[in-house]
């Protein structure tokens, strides 16, 4: 039987429970369970105020059974009584069983949810600098910036009348202060090395942003154009600051939230959700920024803050926090059969401070106290000379130990009591046998105030006891020994864990992550006290991309035969690179060279996944982030290149793609001389002239991509075999038609064209049911292309370029020498040129 509230789950922050008819001895048969449950981002912590159930070897009668989440343990006796325990995750499961004899007190038992996620905590700023600062922690590198995207939560106390002040300050760690945001009386200001930007026509001049609620603001900052983008309540207004045009914020500085000088406040308030990119994002983007999306930079997550205890504060409401829908009672059943049996107690109580520390991650803690307990194991011999049954034995000697340790100078507790019946010694001068048997315990030390506590001081405590102890039983042999830490290991590779106390959960950042984290936990067995380590969590530690790129790189390197099947599945794996993760210049470099591998293989290979790989080749041309005015990554098949564009002074650009001297890879070059490139692309001035406001706002590159191989251009409708170069240009992720200018491209021929009649096309991504093929429209030939170029003039800047093939077959180039050639220039997300030497026939025309 059981009662109904002793099946049930408990959702409250915090609260009492116990076993049934506590403080009096629990009925027969019982079976009861509480499902403690907080949300994600918090833990368990559950302290036994009382504690007594019926103890045998395993608990094998009556029982608590505890799942902390990863290991379950069976405790039953005085075992628990004052201890805590806290759960791996967020839930937590007690089990109580009693059987059809012996009852004993039963337990009480309190419970709080521990909050250990930033997430479900706020920052009160710090108002003295310096003191119980909030900083990022020193783990966590600021690259160089010249853009930049930050987003934060903050409130202000209604009482502060302060007009000068400011939310965070990032400083060389001196005097020097390279970024900064806040507020003056001209009003609130972005400073960026030395020039500040007043955001008077972004946000009120005089009127204060934050109040006692959370505001989001985000900062969108771009050297290149000299403007900053301001986010908030929904809008996206853009501020042009000449000052801060060409400034960059210096690398591996000092951030901190309030300010960092006695000469300006901080913001008397609360901070929240700070996350900070090296890149801009646009206000589709931000509109849409979840709170999924980390920081790339800095993160609202605890291993990217250096927080003292007394700044932190959880909250609920707090917008990226993690909240339960309370769930209703479990297992529903009714007391009636129980007659008069009383029931279990669940109270819900005021959340109060926990008063135990926990093993979960702790990087935000200036005052890191002692994790874990320590524990000694006690083995004792005694002698009677009484036949008493091993249940007496026991009870005498668990309440010696107890009353032994009472109001020591230590706060120790001895748990798990075992007796083992040892010989027996016929008595010299009685005529009566002497039975030994040998006592196993286990103390627990929580040092909590990081007091030493010698073995020996616990040998020689029990020593003075022995005359204490009741029932004619006498103390023989005393040893105690400190439990071992699990030794530091490797497991599984990559993965160190040091020395670590038993029931201490240690952690580790991820192979290759500077924010994922494993864990590891040194269990303690209660069957001979020793200590031993689990089994590493890795659950966390998503694999890690540069990792995933570099094993492509060897599948696909030089000898590798690839299958179409292979191939395809290189693909898909570079695509999810893409969408995914952040991309850098060494990862975007090592997914172009997987690229060029790929474009080693035959056409039949390439069919499946070309539509796929171009796609992902132009995604990666549109994300990779990147340092300066322009980037560019060359390879053997394939090159890309980025360059910045200031769309309030755009006045035209150009690039080109040319063989590099003495080199088998390509380059592309901007806003040079063409005259001996294979292809050019001119962009008139008035490229941006149609757009709307918002398209206007958001563009920041231009990308081009060139290809060595035309293997991802296979038309089904018209398969002839060309071998080409492709090259790809777009102007941020935005469809450009309808222009008063051209734009301008042109194409050498590698063979002197005596009546050249060439013809415009693009390649249209959706025909042939999305494989791509080509399609006319939309440009004509410029009439001074003549037999040794062909040139082309379109009103439109989608996908488009010009194809020229050859009515007899010729070998392709090599950009050392100057074979005849077949080639194909393809402009794509953007612009596209494509060509070949294969017939006097050219076309062109757009997507």
């Amino acid at each position: 039987h059981g009662c109904y509230d002793c099946r049930i789950v408990l959702t409250e922050p915090s609260g009492v429970f116990t076993s049934p008819c506590f403080p009096s001895d629990y009925p027969n048969s019982q079976a009861c369970k509480w499902i403690i449950r907080a949300p994600h981002g918090f833990i368990i912590q559950l302290t036994f105020i009382d504690f007594d159930i019926e103890e045998a070897p395993g608990c094998i009668y009556d029982s608590l059974t505890l799942d902390n989440g990863e290991s379950p343990m069976n405790l039953c006796g005085i075992t628990a009584k004052g201890l805590s325990y806290n759960s791996t995750g967020n839930e937590m499961i007690v089990s109580f069983k009693s059987d059809f004899s012996i009852q004993k007190k039963g337990f009480n038992a309190s419970y709080v949810r521990i909050a250990v996620s930033l997430r479900n905590q706020k920052v009160v700023i710090p108002q003295v600098p310096d003191v119980d600062a909030v900083s990022v922690a020193e783990a966590v590198s600021v690259p160089e910036l010249s853009q930049f995207t930050l987003c934060f939560e903050a409130t202000k106390g209604s009482s502060d009348d302060n007009d000068d002040w400011k939310v965070f300050s990032y400083t060389d760690g001196l005097s020097t202060e390279f970024f900064s945001f806040g507020k003056t009386t001209r009003g609130h200001f972005v400073s960026i090395s030395g020039a500040q930007c007043i955001l008077e026509n972004a946000l009120p001049r005089s009127a204060e942003f934050f109040t006692g609620t959370f505001q989001q603001l985000c900062v969108v900052g771009d050297s290149f154009s000299g403007s900053i983008g301001i986010y908030a309540k929904s809008t996206y207004h853009i501020v042009y600051c000449p000052g801060i045009f060409g400034k960059v914020i210096p690398g591996n500085g000092r951030l901190v939230l309030g300010s960092n000088s006695n000469e300006v406040s901080s913001l008397n308030g609360d901070i929240y959700n700070f996350r900070l990119w090296n890149f801009t994002m646009n206000a589709q983007t931000l509109a849409n920024l979840s709170c999924d999306v980390k920081g790339n930079i800095v993160d609202w997550e605890n291993e990217f803050w250096s927080i003292p205890t007394s700044a932190l504060k959880a909250e609920n409401n707090l917008s990226c926090g993690s909240y339960l829908i309370p769930s209703s009672a479990i297992e529903p059943t009714s007391c009636a059969n129980l007659g008069s049996l009383c029931q279990a107690t669940v109270n819900a109580t005021t959340p109060t401070p926990p008063t135990v520390t926990t093993n979960m991650p702790d990087t935000n803690r200036n005052d890191k106290p002692n994790n874990g307990g320590l524990f000694y194991r006690i083995s004792i011999t005694v002698f009677s000379s009484n036949s008493n049954s091993v249940s007496k034995v026991h009870d005498v000697v668990a309440e010696w130990l107890n009353r032994t340790f009472q109001n020591w100078n230590y706060t120790v507790y001895v748990v798990n009591i075992s007796i083992h019946p040892g010989s027996i010694k016929e008595g010299v001068r009685e005529k009566r046998s002497i039975k030994s048997f040998g006592v196993l315990a286990l103390l627990v030390y929580n040092s909590t105030n990081n007091i030493n506590l010698e073995e020996e001081d616990i040998r020689q405590k029990l020593i003075d006891n022995n005359g204490t102890m009741e029932g004619g039983y006498k103390l023989h042999t005393v040893d105690v020994d400190p439990v071992e830490k699990c030794l530091a290991e490797e497991n599984p590779p990559n993965y160190f864990w040091p020395d670590t106390r038993p029931t201490v959960t240690n952690f580790t950042l991820c192979h290759g992550s500077s924010v994922q984290t494993a864990s590891r936990t040194c269990y303690l067995g209660l069957q001979n006290y020793t200590s031993y380590w689990g089994q590493p969590d890795l659950r966390n530690c998503t694999e890690n991309a540069a990792d995933i790129a570099n094993h492509l790189l060897n599948l696909t390197g030089e000898g590798q035969q690839l299958t179409s099947d292979k191939v395809n599945d290189v693909v898909q794996k570079l695509k999810k690179i893409v969408n995914d993760e952040e991309i850098d210049e060494s990862l975007g470099s090592t997914v172009v060279t997987i690229f060029s591998n790929i474009l080693t293989s035959s056409d039949s290979v390439l069919a499946a996944s070309s539509s796929e790989a171009l796609k992902t080749i132009d995604a990666l041309a549109l994300k990779i982030q990147f340092t300066g005015s322009s980037m560019s990554i060359s390879t053997r098949n394939l090159a890309l290149g980025v360059s910045s564009i200031n769309s309030t002074s755009f006045r035209g650009g150009s690039f080109s793609v040319s063989p590099q001297n003495n080199a088998s890879d390509f380059q592309i070059d901007f806003d040079k001389d063409q005259t001996n490139a294979f292809a050019s692309v001119v962009l008139p001035p008035s490229l941006l002239k149609n757009l709307s406001q918002d398209e206007f706002e958001v563009i920041s590159r231009a990308q081009f991509t060139f290809f060595n191989k035309n293997g991802l251009f296979q038309d089904a409708e018209s398969p002839a075999n060309l071998t080409s170069f492709v090259v790809a240009c777009s102007i941020g992720n935005i469809t450009i038609q309808d222009l008063q200018d051209y734009v301008k491209i042109t194409i050498k021929h590698t063979k002197i064209q005596e009546d050249p009649k060439p013809t415009c096309v693009f390649w249209d991504m959706n025909k042939n049911g999305g494989s791509g093929g080509w399609n006319p429209a939309g440009c004509h030939v410029d009439t001074e292309s003549n037999e040794n170029e062909t040139i082309c003039l379109c009103n439109h800047l989608t996908h488009f370029g010009v194809l020229m093939d050859l009515q007899r077959t010729v070998t392709q180039i090599d950009p050392q020498n100057t074979k005849v050639l077949t080639f194909i220039t393809y402009i794509g997300c953007g612009i596209s040129a494509i060509f070949s030497a294969a017939t006097l026939l050219t076309y062109i025309a757009f997507e």
